[in-house]
């Protein structure tokens, strides 16, 4: 389809390395990470959704941005009728809708190395987006500083691609043309997690119960030991109904596990999940952690800065991507998402800053009627008031009502 040949599979250490599921990233606590198993951890995947759901909610839209001779004014246009308008917020492929498309390439680029999909183009114009498997993929950099991405197919053969041939999206990067995986980076809190979790596990599948040494100050005979050993497992074992155990001749029992409350389990994992926050930039009570000293106004200020502070980035990077990878930097067009629905407040913030808008309290306007209807999802109104920018009954020279 896209004019590649296929090649039989060879790899470097380094693309095994990263795309190779078995193959993880070694921590201290002795659990290897990978993405696949990193997703296990809940606050991963609550950060990794949490991002890619936000900018999956968003409208894209392609517009065009003009002057206005004589006003010298900006005008931004919505090219809903461009093919690339339609790709992207409606049809990116057959079996996916617009917002899944974005969340997925958003949901691996904020876990990994990146994300891509394949142009199909036909005519000039980006028909087909066809996003690749993140394990599946990995790009170089030639002696010209061109990029060149290999794709591993499922039939163990492999083909090259050009940046001009793929939409490529990625996080930051030290080398300028591949992501740091975020997943790499928090590599030690995500192994200390998924320990701690396994840890727990044990102790939950083991009815609760420690397991321990149960002594006696005289020797026992080998089968009065498996009796006993039987007898205890069976009475205080994960199966068994538990209860106060009596004991004589002199017997101890000594645990041998740490109890959560030992291990300061709830602590540790609550410093855990700030450290996984920490790396995917992401507020804490995003990844439905509460803070009691959190009021509604600190927490309404805390989805505020998760809007500017954690999106924000990621829809400057998807917005300069699809624009270079679909439209062409000498297009003339560029591609928004709107993130203005997250940004709302209540009616009456609303309301007031609308009030304002239009010129309240006698000061000049800086949007019609029309504009606001536009924005808040109603018609326009045809009349030429509504499209009018009132200049302000207090601005010099501005016309009075009734005058």
């Amino acid at each position: 389809m896209f004019g590649l040949i296929k090649k039989s599979a060879t790899y470097t250490f380094d693309q095994l390395f990263g795309i190779a599921g078995f193959m993880g990233y070694g921590t201290a606590s002795g659990v290897d990470v990978t993405e696949r198993n990193a997703v296990d951890v809940a606050a991963v995947f609550c950060a990794a959704r949490v991002i890619a759901e936000g900018i999956g909610q968003m409208p894209v839209r392609v517009v065009e941005d003009s002057f206005d001779p004589v006003t010298d004014l900006l005008r931004v246009k919505v090219m809903r009728n461009h093919s690339a308008h339609k790709l992207l917020a409606q049809k990116p492929n057959d079996w996916q809708t617009s917002y899944e498309f974005r969340e997925g390439m958003v949901f691996n680029a904020a876990l990994g190395k990146g994300s891509i999909a394949i142009k199909n183009v036909v005519g000039g114009e980006v028909r087909e987006l066809l996003p690749v498997p993140s394990m599946a993929w990995s790009v170089e950099q030639n002696s010209d500083y061109s990029l060149k991405i290999r794709v591993d197919y499922s039939d163990k053969t492999h083909g090259y691609f050009t940046l001009d041939q793929v939409f490529y999206l990625r996080g930051p990067s030290l080398d300028g043309f591949q992501a740091l995986p975020a997943v790499r980076q928090a590599r030690e809190a995500i192994g200390l997690s998924r320990a701690l979790e396994k840890q727990q596990a044990r102790l939950a599948g083991n009815g609760g119960k420690p397991s321990g040494v149960l002594s006696f100050a005289m020797p026992l005979k080998p089968d009065t030991k498996e009796k006993l050993r039987d007898t205890w497992k069976e009475k205080f074992g994960p199966n068994g109904e538990g209860g106060i155990a009596i004991l004589d001749g002199d017997a101890k029992f000594q645990s041998m596990t740490m109890t959560s409350v030992d291990a300061q389990y709830i602590e540790t994992r609550r410093l855990q999940i700030e450290e996984i926050a920490r790396v995917f930039r992401v507020q804490p009570i995003m990844l439905m952690q509460a803070d009691k000293a959190a009021t509604f106004a600190s927490a309404e200020q805390m989805f505020r800065n998760h809007v500017i502070h954690t999106l924000g980035p990621w829809i400057e990077r998807w917005e300069q991507a699809a624009t270079r990878d679909i439209l062409g930097h000498d297009s003339g067009l560029r591609v928004d998402l709107d993130e203005r629905n997250l940004m709302r407040g209540d009616f009456a913030a609303q309301s007031d800053y609308y009030a304002k808008a239009l010129g309240a309290g006698g000061g000049p306007a800086w949007m019609s009627q029309n504009e606001i209807r536009v924005e808040v999802g109603l018609n326009p109104i045809d009349e030429p008031f509504a499209n009018t920018v009132s200049q302000g009954a207090m601005t010099p020279g501005a016309p009075s009502d009734g005058i």
